[in-house]
This record gives structure tokens, C-alpha cells and sequence, in this order.
């Protein structure tokens, strides 16, 4: 037997000041202050019977307690559009009131018997959290203005003169007393509990001494709590949604997700064909299962339309008071009325799950000791998060001419006791897949090298990149709205093509010494991104965040462009026609898709080839008659730039390039194209941490014990 206690304490904080961009004016109080405090304590508990028979249990209690604040004094948000770019000031709009307080209790237990050529495990995990989580997003107000000039009218002096702000975001506690703000509203947070349990079975079995073969299964079933139950919305509210046609699945406001048993069947082989190691074939198929974000259904315990009220699309006058911000009159703050955003899940909504495919092969080639490998990985989808806002309507027009997309009339709710009504459920839509192929020497006479390509694609509808389940929905880039089916499109994460090398080499001489270079290099098309209209009044008008990818015109006829003024000189629609013409034939994706809509993420960035060098000096010494060892490293990343300035650039494109101005909306949109804005492309220098453009260096001093 042998026992194992063991405790971890971590304090630590992060301070993340906005940075601005060529495109941004980011001021620094628009950051995060994120301190975090972590207590875990494990128990675990090794027994062994006789050679055949093992056991491995472990217990675990873990506290996690985050209070993220916004840096600086209490102000609202503030975003003004700037032509192209934008200006950003204010306390960071999703930290005003933003707690997680986390306790997490596990236990694991993994019996092992060892008979013939067999190894089987037996094993079951239990997980429970129990959650806090305060999180009332833009509590001190969020404003946007469509242009400097119109947020400059409160600067002016003039009374009477001020301009509305285009949109206007505020959210607040139904439940606790009026005027209060921050992490004072504690009676809006959600407080749940969920749990996981899974018992599993696996057999490694040897059938030759060359060829072995795994097989198992798994069972994981979750456990959600019921929340706060909103009669008002399951009794008036859903009929509303109904007779509008939408299909609710069942969800309704309380009910938390039915625990469902998730299979997860899974084989796979390992096979030295000759059984001299010269080739190895490797492969498998298998269903797995992940755990959900619990952020995800935790939206559901305090979206609830009891606990979070807000004032979103109102026409209001800004007011730099956090504290006085313009409730919704229907519900106020501390009324205990209802109202704001409502999230829901389907009772039957399941765990992520994908079946993954995979085949591999590793050959021994007769030069040199060279390696070959090929790998090839394919997922697919089974069950993974979709959104729809049931609150929005169908489309109320479509535009006129060759871009005859539908619009709508977001203001128009379907209840307008409510904001977004936001429904998750499964898609089995989606896939991905990765191949590679390499190259391998391996260690001999000093030296070492590999060089590998590999591609990697994938499909998707919701990436699942927010923590929020209504940005989920909102952060959608489409054609025809939100809701309208948006169907497959490239994953953000589909990696492209990939070179890599690596070359080492080391030298040992004067026995006491030995020095080591290596170098590095990595070649990456760069990631995806799309075309999208700059979000002024609304094209798709389905949401305050438009989204809204372009159409792509043949000729001037098929887009209606304004005038605007730069710096005092008049801009004509037939100059930035000709400037527009000109950058949709210069680029290769645009080019080939006019008189049609560019894809969500359908554009991939250039390349980027960057070297790293890596140089090692040891230095040995003779302690109690054993070999240690000072070391001495230098690392430069990048080090073409080293060499040469204009060598080793790094570049990046935006996820979302803006490229047209909506001027006016409706049935006939105008549009202006800002011709300074894009006269240098839209490759952008990546000046950030280690992925930098410039070079960077890094000593390091190891002593080494033998």
C-alpha cells in the first residue's frame, strides 16, 4: 500500500490593459483586473495484490474563487465608430459584476488485473461542482455611437445639442435593492450544482508478440439541478413563441437538462508488422465524449428573466454616471419584476460527442536510419451545441436588386417582455480532419533532424468560442440571419497547410564540454477570415450585432455607393468604385465570387516562415565521483529578424474584415468603401508575445544533477 496526501495553494493575478491596433484606439481602462485563488487537495491511495492484481484510488477537493473587476474608476463603456476603425474607453463591459466561486469534488478509482496477455482495467469517475456565479454583464452602461461627431455633441458645451447613442446596452438585478452595482448584486447570481458519472471497462490484449489490440467502453451520465422557475414565461410567453412556430423542444424556464447515458464504444491496434520494429501500423475508432462548459447551461440559472433585468435598444442620451444608468421602466432594478435575456436548453440536449478515425504508419527506411510516418485523423461530429433566438420573427423584406438577402426587424419581439430568448440544442453537423506526413532522423553521431507537412480542415456551425450562450448566437457571421439555417462553413480552427523542420547537432570534446545548436523552423498558411459589412445602421437588423457577410458586386450597378468627406475633400462613388473594383480582382478569394455572398471564415490568410535557433554549452563537473552539469542556453525566436530587419515579418489579418460602410439600411442600402482605409491591404504586423514579428532572446542557467 502507499498513501499520498497532498495540497496546492495558488494566489495570483492578471492585469490585462486593452491594447489598440492600426484599425483601433483602445484606452487602458477598458482592461480586466483578474485575481484568482486556488485550493486543491488530492488523496490518493495505491494498493497492489500479488503481480496480477492493482488498485488506484483518488480523491479530490478543489476551491476556485475569481472576482474579475474592470481596471481603473467606475465608468460606462463607450464605442464610436471611426470610419474603418473605432475608439474604445471605459470599464470593460463584462467585468463590472463578474464572480466565480467553484467547489469541485471528484473521485476516481481504477482496478487493474493482469492475466495472460490481458490488462484489464475497471474504473469509475464521479465528479460534483458546486457553482457561484455572479455575472451581470455592461452593469455601468454601454453606449455606441455611429461616429466621433455624434459623441462629441456632449463635449461641445452646447445643451440641447446631443446626439442619441445608436445603441444602448444595461443589465442589472431584479432581486436585489435599487442602486446597487458591482459585486454587490449577489441575488442575481446563479448557484447550481451538477455532477458527471462514469464507469468504464478496457482491455489491452497482446494476440501476438507484434500485434496488440485495445478495446473498451464507456458510460457518462450528467446530473443538472432545476433552477428558478418562471411561470410568466412558461405559461404567456411560450404560447406567444408557439403560434409564431417556434419550436421550443420542450425547454422551458426551471427545468434543467434530463440526465441522458452517453455510450462511448472505442477499439485499436498497435501492429510491428515484422516484429523487428521496421514497420508499425497503428490505428483505431472510437466515440468520445467531453464534458459541456458548464458556463453554458449555468446561463440558465441566472438568465431566467427573474434574476437579471436590462435596457438594450433604447434611445437614450449618454450619462457617465455607472450608477445612474436608464433601467427598463417595465421591470427596474430590485422591482422583482421579470424581464431581460432568458437562456434555455433542450431537456435532451447531450454532451459533446464526436467519433474520431484514425490510421497511422511508421517505416523504416534502409538510408540513413530515416523514419518515415504517415498520419491521417478524421472526427465526426455527433452531437455538438447549435443556438437560435426565439425571440426574433421572420424576415419582414428582402433587399431589392442582386443581393436580394431577407432583413429584419429585431425591435419587432416576439414578447417584448423579454430580450433575446436563447434555445441550445444539438447539431450533428460538423467535422474536421488532419493529415501529416514526415520525415524522421533520428539521433546518431550528433545529430537529429525531422521535417513534416500537414494539413488540417474542418466544418462547423458554432465554434463554441464564448462563454456566453447569447453571444454564441450573436457572434455568427451569416448570409440570410442568424436564425436562417447558416449551415456549415469553415471552422476558425481549420489549420491549413503546415511545414515544419527541425535540425540538430551536438559535439562533445575536451571531456569536460559539449555544445549543441539546433534550429527550428515553422512555415503556416495563415487563418481564416471573412468579409463583412461594417456595422453602422443594420443590414440584417436581426441583432445590434449585424454580422453581416458581404455581397460580392460584379460591377458598379450591383452596389449603391454614397459620397463621404476625408479630411475636407469629397469622395465621389465612381472614385471608390474604381478603388473597390480594383481590391476585389487583386484578391484571390474576392475575385472568383462576384455576384455571390463570401463564406463565414472562407478566406485564408498569407503564409508566415519563421526560424527559431536554440544554442546549448554544457559544462561538466565531478561530484562524489557523478557527472553533473551547468548548463547555459540562448534562445533567439525569430532570428532571421536578428540578421536582417525586413526579414522574419510576421503578419496577420483580423478575423472580420469590414470592408463596406452601410451609410443607410432598408430595402435599397447604400454603402461607401473608405479607399485610405485599404490602400495598404489588410495584412497587419503581428507584434504580440513570442509569435512576434521582431526578434527575441532568451538566456537561461540550468544545473543539472546525475
Amino acid at each position: 500500500n502507499k498513501l499520498t496526501f497532498k495540497h496546492n495553494y495558488v494566489n495570483g493575478e492578471s492585469t490585462s490593459p486593452n491594447s489598440s491596433s492600426q484599425r483601433s484606439i483602445q484606452f487602458a481602462n477598458a482592461g480586466v483586473f483578474f485575481p484568482s485563488e486556488t485550493n486543491s487537495t488530492t488523496l490518493e491511495w495505491n494498493t497492489s495484490n500479488g503481480s496480477n492484481l492493482s488498485n488506484n484510488l483518488i480523491l479530490g477537493y478543489t476551491t476556485v474563487n475569481d472576482d474579475r473587476d474592470p481596471i481603473g474608476s467606475p465608468f460606462p463603456r463607450v464605442f464610436i465608430d471611426d470610419g474603418a476603425g473605432s475608439i474604445t474607453f471605459g470599464s470593460e463591459a463584462f467585468s463590472t459584476a463578474n464572480i466565480l466561486e467553484q467547489k469541485i469534488f471528484t473521485v476516481t478509482n481504477n482496478f487493474e488485473i493482469f492475466t495472460g496477455r490481458h490488462n484489464i482495467t475497471l474504473g469509475a469517475n464521479y465528479e460534483n461542482y458546486d457553482m457561484n456565479n455572479l455575472f451581470v454583464r455592461q452593469n455601468f452602461g454601454q453606449y455606441e455611437f455611429l461616429n466621433y461627431g455624434d459623441f462629441f455633441t456632449y463635449l461641445d458645451g452646447i445643451d440641447g445639442n446631443e446626439v442619441m447613442a445608436d445603441t444602448f446596452f444595461y443589465s442589472y438585478s431584479l432581486l436585489d435593492p435599487e442602486g446597487t452595482s458591482g459585486d454587490n448584486i449577489s441575488n442575481a447570481a446563479a448557484q447550481f450544482k451538477y455532477s458527471q458519472f462514469a464507469v468504464y471497462a478496457q482491455d489491452e490484449v497482446s494476440f501476438t508478440d507484434n500485434l496488440k489490440v485495445t478495446y473498451g467502453i464507456r458510460f457518462d451520465v450528467p446530473f443538472y439541478d432545476d433552477g428558478r422557475t418562471n411561470e410568466e414565461f412558461n405559461n404567456t410567453t411560450i404560447p406567444l413563441l408557439e403560434a409564431a412556430g417556434k419550436d421550443l423542444r420542450g425547454a422551458r424556464v426551471g427545468k434543467g437538462i434530463n440526465s441522458i447515458i452517453h455510450v462511448s464504444p472505442r477499439v485499436g491496434f498497435n501492429w510491428d508488422v515484422n516484429g523487428d520494429n521496421t514497420t508499425q501500423i497503428r490505428g483505431g475508432i472510437g466515440i468520445f465524449t467531453s464534458r459541456v462548459p458548464l458556463v453554458w447551461p449555468g446561463g440558465t440559472y441566472n438568465n431566467n428573466g427573474l434574476s437579471v433585468g436590462n435596457n438594450n435598444f433604447a434611445d437614450v442620451f449618454f450619462n457617465p454616471d455607472p450608477a445612474d444608468q436608464p433601467a427598463n421602466p417595465n421591470a427596474l432594478p430590485g422591482s422583482g419584476l421579470v424581464g431581460g435575456q432568458i437562456d434555455l436548453f433542450d431537456p435532451n440536449f447531450e454532451l459533446p460527442q464526436v467519433t474520431k478515425y484514425n490510421i497511422g504508419i511508421d517505416q523504416k527506411l534502409p538510408w540513413w536510419g530515416l523514419v518515415a510516418g504517415a498520419d491521417f485523423l478524421y472526427n465526426q461530429t455527433l452531437n455538438n451545441v447549435f443556438y437560435e433566438n426565439l425571440n426574433i420573427g421572420d424576415p419582414v423584406g428582402n433587399l431589392n436588386g442582386a443581393d436580394n438577402r431577407p432583413f429584419y426587424n429585431r425591435r419587432d419581439r416576439i414578447d417584448n417582455t423579454y430580450d433575446g430568448i436563447y434555445l441550445g440544442y444539438n447539431t450533428g453537423a460538423g467535422f474536421s480532419y488532419n493529415a501529416t506526413v514526415s520525415l524522421t532522423k533520428p539521433f546518431e553521431n550528433g545529430f537529429a533532424g525531422q521535417i513534416a507537412y500537414s494539413y488540417g480542415y474542418g466544418e462547423s456551425i458554432f465554434d463554441g468560442t464564448s462563454s456566453q450562450n447569447s453571444s454564441q448566437w450573436r457572434n455568427l457571421q451569416t448570409v440570410n440571419g442568424k436564425n436562417a439555417d447558416p449551415g456549415l462553413t469553415p471552422s476558425q480552427f481549420a489549420t491549413g497547410h503546415r511545414i515544419s523542420a527541425n535540425a540538430s547537432y551536438e559535439i562533445e570534446y575536451a571531456n569536460n564540454f559539449k555544445t549543441t545548436l539546433a534550429l527550428f523552423y515553422n512555415g503556416q498558411q495563415g487563418s481564416r477570415y471573412m468579409y463583412t459589412y461594417n456595422d453602422g445602421p443594420d443590414l440584417l437588423n436581426d441583432d445590434s450585432r449585424d454580422n453581416a457577410l458581404i455581397y460580392i458586386p460584379r460591377d458598379a450597378s450591383e452596389v449603391t455607393l454614397v459620397p463621404y468627406t476625408d479630411n475636407g475633400v469629397t469622395i465621389t462613388p465612381e472614385q471608390q468604385w474604381a478603388a473597390l473594383d480594383a481590391f476585389i480582382e487583386n484578391d484571390d478569394y474576392l475575385s472568383e465570387r462576384r455576384g455571390g455572398y463570401a463564406e463565414r471564415n472562407g478566406a485564408v490568410a498569407p503564409w508566415n516562415h519563421i526560424v527559431d535557433m536554440k544554442l546549448l554549452q554544457d559544462f561538466y563537473v565531478n561530484v562524489n565521483d557523478k557527472r553533473n552539469t551547468i548548463q547555459l542556453s540562448l534562445d533567439i525566436f525569430n532570428v532571421m529578424n536578428l540578421l536582417n530587419k525586413d526579414w522574419g515579418e510576421r503578419t496577420f489579418v483580423p478575423s472580420e474584415v469590414e470592408l463596406l460602410n452601410t451609410e443607410t439600411a432598408g430595402p435599397d442600402p447604400e454603402f461607401s468603401f473608405d479607399i485610405d482605409a485599404f490602400a495598404d491591404g489588410i495584412e497587419e504586423i503581428d507584434d504580440n508575445g513570442l509569435q512576434s514579428a521582431r526578434w527575441q532572446m532568451q538566456v537561461g542557467l540550468r544545473y543539472i544533477f546525475n
